[in-house]
């Protein structure tokens, strides 16, 4: 037993999520623009002509959203996570936690926009929202949970011995010192939610 706290289908916070997203726009731009210079260099060997001569602004930006629904769309629908989220230890599941179909992913990265387009507002739901989901994830009835894939996502060392003995000393006058695995894993996970819901139907 490693002695760390294991976070495995709990909603992932606003710096996970972050740090995803900051990994996933530059794959897009890192990507779009390889892709772009091998594009001009295929056309002007064989055809003489280069593409970054004569494209403007307009139709580069929509080539460029064009990759990037694709990016988006394509890897939540056939892995529930895009690279960036994989690289964080990060899974998209429904709001009950199933599985996300391709459909509801077409849904998702639809209304991503609204939550970018509104000054962000959209993404400070992650914060105070109680299963930090962000406005495009309420629309599209998605979260955002941990997983490492067959590793279990576990807290780092010194956090979780931090957060076991914050624990222990706030509930030591009246309950029984809690375990490591009872600690973080009496937060409320999308795996909960969709077995409360079960029980309630």
């Amino acid at each position: 037993m490693s002695g760390r706290l294991t976070i495995t289908g709990h909603y992932a916070g606003a710096v996970s999520r972050a740090a995803a997203a900051v990994l996933d726009v530059l794959i897009v731009f890192a990507s779009f623009t390889l892709g772009l210079a091998g594009l001009d260099l295929l056309t002007t060997a064989f055809l003489n002509t280069s593409i970054k001569e004569d494209s403007s602004a307009p139709p580069a930006t929509a080539a460029l959203l064009i990759w990037a629904f694709c990016y988006a769309f394509g890897s939540l629908a056939i892995t529930a996570r895009t690279p960036g989220k994989a690289i964080v230890g990060l899974r998209v599941v429904r709001a009950d936690g199933g599985t996300v179909r391709p459909r509801r992913a077409f849904v998702r990265v639809c209304v991503f926009p609204l939550s970018v387009l509104l000054l962000g507002l959209g993404f400070v739901l992650i914060v105070f929202q109680r299963e930090h989901r962000a406005l495009h994830d309420l629309i599209a009835g998605t979260a955002v949970v941990y997983d490492w894939g067959e590793r279990p996502a576990e807290l780092p060392g010194p956090l979780s011995d931090f957060l076991i003995r914050a624990n222990a000393t706030s509930d030591s006058a009246e309950l029984p010192r809690t375990t490591r695995g009872e600690l973080f894993n009496s937060s409320p996970t999308a795996t909960d939610r969709r077995d409360s819901e079960g029980m309630q139907s």
